[in-house]
């Protein structure tokens, strides 16, 4: 496991801040342990990852409902138990993580943010969490959970308040006011390819820090930091710390 060091925290972060999206998934099969090594290996503040809940109960890291994009396999990830997603390709000859065996690798050298794909996977991510700040190094503001579905980061707040949670939204942010009175959320995470300089001004009138998806070319990130965003997702996030 990777040694503990000098992490940053959501609340203080320096004002650009980089954070791997799926890991450094432009150099490593994407949410897979070797993309979130290259990662830390890069000193980015933070990763990001996807999870769901497989059919034997775990929490698993992958991104997309159906397995075929990544491991050429038909079917989806609910209906797979975690033996048989065991076998499969990830990348590389890279296997499908639990979430578990992520942050056990991370071993809270920096921030994560959990990023909830699936219904009903609240429950179950927040146990995974509370155990490693338990049982290892982890503390709750080493973490920030967001999710499209507005349902599963509402059940996780109610969960597990103290860790800090961001709205995630592919279009228009609305109904701010309410959901951050709900949620208690310290972020936004906007699509950069539908992003408008007048929301994140927007965003900024609630005190809320404006994170940009997905961000490779360090000349849009320059724009986007000029127009008032605070951090972006990148699958190679060695270009924008070089630049920042």
């Amino acid at each position: 496991m990777l040694g503990t060091g000098n992490k940053k925290t959501p609340t203080d972060m320096r004002k650009t801040t980089i954070i791997a999206h799926r890991g450094a998934s432009g150099h490593a099969p994407e949410n897979t342990l070797t993309a979130f090594k290259a990662a830390v290996e890069m000193k980015v503040d933070a990763v990001e990852c996807d999870v769901q809940i497989c059919r034997s109960g775990e929490v698993v890291v992958f991104h997309d409902q159906r397995l075929k994009r990544i491991t050429g396999e038909r079917g989806k990830i609910k209906r797979k138990r975690l033996a048989c997603l065991r076998r499969l390709d990830a990348g590389n000859g890279e296997h499908i993580p639990t979430l578990k065996e992520v942050l056990d690798l991370l071993d809270a050298r920096l921030v994560i943010n959990v990023e909830l794909k699936s219904k009903r996977c609240a429950v179950s991510t927040a146990q995974v969490i509370r155990n490693s700040i338990r049982t290892g190094f982890w503390k709750p503001d080493d973490f920030f959970v967001s999710s499209m579905r507005y349902r599963e980061i509402r059940r996780f707040h109610e969960i597990y308040p103290e860790i800090p949670t961001a709205l995630l939204y592919n279009k228009k942010p609305r109904r701010l006011r309410k959901r951050i009175k709900v949620l208690g959320a310290f972020a936004v995470h906007l699509n950069a390819n539908r992003i408008r300089s007048t929301w994140i001004q927007k965003i900024h009138n609630y005190n809320l820090k404006v994170y940009v998806w997905t961000v490779d070319d360090p000349e849009i990130a320059n724009t986007l930091k000029s127009e008032g965003a605070d951090g972006f997702f990148s699958n190679y996030p060695d270009r924008l710390i070089k630049k920042h």
